[in-house]
């Protein structure tokens, strides 16, 4: 009974990351969680088999610590921005017709000297032709140069 309920939510939480990084345009470092969610199926499926009943007990707690720390601590180191939010304000103040290309997500470098993951597009208005860089959890943008 707790294997199965353990492998639906091992699924969800899975299910719930990959959406997470398609909304965040793969800028989450979800990977690893996705990972041990998956590892976490398989030894649930495979404690079925003769293990002693202490060893089944510890094992089926720490995948339950584990399946409520995943969530808690991706929702908490979240960005302020999704990717749609970003190009949402740096469009907000232009004039249409504009089209927005998506580009690959890019390295920024804050004022500290971190560097992380950011958003980047290009917007096009009356044939010319703007790169953006975007910290989403800041919110702060600047414009790249060619």
């Amino acid at each position: 009974m707790y294997r199965k309920i353990i492998i639906i939510a091992c699924l969800i939480e899975v299910s719930f990351l990959i959406f997470l990084q398609y909304r965040y345009n793969n800028i989450l470092d979800v990977f690893s969680f996705i990972g041990a969610l998956v590892f976490f199926m398989a030894l649930s499926y495979f404690l079925k088999f003769q293990i002693s009943k202490k060893r089944k007990e510890v094992v089926l707690f720490l995948q339950a610590l584990f399946l409520m720390f995943v969530p808690i601590y991706v929702i908490s180191t979240l960005p302020q921005y999704t990717y749609e939010s970003a190009v949402d304000k740096v469009t907000q103040n232009l004039e249409e017709p504009y089209v927005v290309n998506k580009q690959k997500n890019t390295l920024i470098q804050n004022g500290s000297n971190e560097i992380k993951k950011g958003y980047m597009f290009t917007v096009e208005q009356n044939s010319k032709v703007n790169s953006y860089a975007f910290d989403p959890w800041t919110g702060n943008y600047h414009e790249v140069q060619d």
